[in-house]
């Protein structure tokens, strides 16, 4: 209301230049998802469909990934510049030399190993003679190694059928697989909704603690554009906080942006509701919605180096920041 007064008080001419320059202030940005819509990213169409973005200054458009490498790979071109990133993803890119920088942390510890309940496996050591199924491009299939060697179990003698992106869950469901890994808030209630009965644990049960999915930035475009993706990421954590309050107002926000979500409703809503205890660790517990720790980063890249393969540290410093988080 002050700035009314003032513009009012000199004159009609800046008063109608304001509207103008509010417009021109908008900042468009283009943000990936990690994947095909699931329940974790109902936040982000809440926030488009209830103008989030757009009174606080942005223009957001959100498209669909085809996996966390192949939107690294887009977010540090520069194509898009924000994406929703697996930080392990986001790991191997920056050693790479892709220009990229996690901003906000979502998701950690969502990994899990799902079987059937008529014959559950508990624990990795019972992945032992078993049938396991995962595309080898799968963010979960880098660290499944990981969880297998941590606890003293020789891949090689888990059997693997590496089928296409995204088809393990078929594999599963036509018993071919005695075990998947998984994403908690994305195929155990896929699994469930086509009639599975599943046991799962999660990989942080049994000693592997992992940074998962969160806000990934262009470096050179985050450098450039500070106040924009400042912006993003406090309507982000406002979105996730309204999401929780209201789970089925968010998920009806994705529906009335892409009708075709509609059949597969409930399954949205039991994955979102899965999201909601992954959304901090033990390192930021208390700390403003995602805050990243530099001993959560240092854990997580220290598996990669040690069972999955990265063959170069990256100073974690140089991973992440939390200079644009509010406060």
């Amino acid at each position: 209301m002050h700035t009314s007064r003032r513009s009012l008080l000199i004159g009609a001419t800046a008063a109608l230049a304001a509207p103008s320059l509010r417009a021109r202030a908008a900042t468009r940005i283009s943000f990936r998802l990690d994947w095909t819509v699931y329940g974790t990213h109902a936040p982000f169409y809440l926030a488009v469909q209830e103008k989030m973005f757009e009174k606080a200054g942005l223009e957001v458009t959100i498209g669909e990934g085809q996996g966390s490498a192949t939107v690294a790979k887009l977010v540090g071109q520069g194509g898009d510049p924000l994406g929703f990133v697996d930080f392990g993803s986001m790991i191997f890119a920056v050693a790479a030399g892709v220009p990229l920088i996690a901003l906000q942390r979502v998701i950690a510890n969502n990994m899990c190993i799902v079987s059937h309940a008529d014959a559950p496996i508990r624990s990795p050591k019972e992945l032992e003679g078993k049938v396991i199924a995962y595309a080898p491009s799968e963010s979960t299939s880098q660290m499944t190694v990981a969880l297998l060697r941590q606890n003293g179990v020789d891949p090689q003698q888990v059997s693997v059928l590496n089928p296409a992106t995204g088809a393990k869950n078929a594999l599963f469901l036509q018993n071919r697989a005695d075990a998947i890994p998984a994403s908690l808030n994305v195929q155990p209630a896929q699994l469930e909704a086509q009639g599975a009965k599943i046991y799962d644990f999660l990989f942080s049960d049994f000693g592997v603690h992992l940074m998962n999915n969160g806000i990934v930035a262009n470096a050179d475009w985050a450098h450039a554009n500070p106040d924009p993706a400042r912006a993003f990421l406090q309507v982000t954590a406002e979105a996730f906080a309204a999401a929780k309050a209201d789970p089925e107002h968010a998920i009806a926000a994705v529906i009335a942006q892409a009708p075709q979500q509609a059949r597969y409703k409930e399954v949205l809503l039991r994955q979102l509701n899965f999201s909601f205890p992954l959304l901090g660790t033990k390192a930021t517990e208390g700390k403003p919605f995602g805050t990243m720790a530099a001993e959560d980063w240092n854990e997580t890249q220290g598996l990669l180096l040690k069972y999955a393969g990265l063959s170069k540290e990256t100073p974690v410093e140089r991973l992440y920041t939390n200079d644009l988080l509010s406060s």
